[in-house]
């Protein structure tokens, strides 16, 4: 396995990354949310959560194949 060069800065740069962020404080509040109103998770469809997780999916499978700026 080998590394991007300069994997630090390119941790802020890449646009997988930040989709890949995004979804995971998406789920993870999500998680929260009903953990602390578990009344809350009768009242959102299940259709919310299925398209939440395919929204994201697409994103990142998106954000994996579009060209960013300064990218060679």
């Amino acid at each position: 396995m080998k590394l991007i060069d300069n994997w630090p800065r390119e941790l802020r740069r890449l646009h997988s990354l930040r989709v890949a962020y995004g979804g995971a404080v998406f789920w993870s509040a999500i998680g929260g949310a009903i953990m602390i109103w578990p009344s809350l998770a009768d009242k959102i469809p299940v259709v919310t959560y299925v398209v939440g997780g395919l929204a994201l999916s697409v994103a990142f499978g998106l954000a994996r194949v579009l060209k960013q700026p300064g990218a060679e």
